[in-house]
């Protein structure tokens, strides 16, 4: 006598009903989403400037209200460039500086925190100087830093 209800239905070894392949697969999706969003990994909650390719560089135009920003000390957003995100951070009312944005640690996007004058890394605590130096680890390696220059209410950067 062949036994094929409830004993291989459970183990699955001669087929299993349509019920347990529902009830498995709601198990695994949910484990996953457990899995993923306890691993997601934080991001910038800079926004990003408007700007436009210009010469051998990359322009931020301080007239356009989109990156009213960079218009006062401490303001600090972000610009996409042909191969990284930078930080654009406003040091005083004639001076700016540009450093990669992407942490040398585990490559999570930064924030600037003006209050301290630093570059913060939320995934693992990471700081970095406004010249990209490592401040505190775990990253042993600066971030890339970009010659940026404030001219006629225009941030070139490059």
């Amino acid at each position: 006598m062949t036994t094929r209800g409830m004993t291989n239905s459970r183990r699955c070894g001669g087929g299993c009903s349509r019920r347990d392949v529902l009830h498995g697969l709601g198990a695994a999706a949910v484990g996953a989403l457990a899995v993923a969003s306890g691993c997601a990994q934080p991001g910038s909650s800079l926004s990003t400037a408007t700007s436009a390719s210009c010469g051998s560089g990359t322009c931020i135009d301080l007239g356009d209200a989109a990156n009213q920003e960079l218009t006062t000390t401490g303001g600090a957003m972000l610009v996409d460039i042909a191969s990284d995100t930078v930080i654009v951070i406003r040091v005083s009312a004639t001076d700016v500086a540009a450093v990669s944005a992407i942490c040398s640690h585990a490559g999570c996007s930064m924030n600037y925190n003006a209050s301290q004058a630093l570059i913060d890394c939320p995934c693992h605590g990471s700081q970095f100087s406004t010249t990209g130096q490592v401040l505190r680890g775990p990253a042993s390696r600066p971030v890339k830093a970009y010659h940026a220059a404030l001219t006629n209410n225009t941030v070139t950067i490059t």
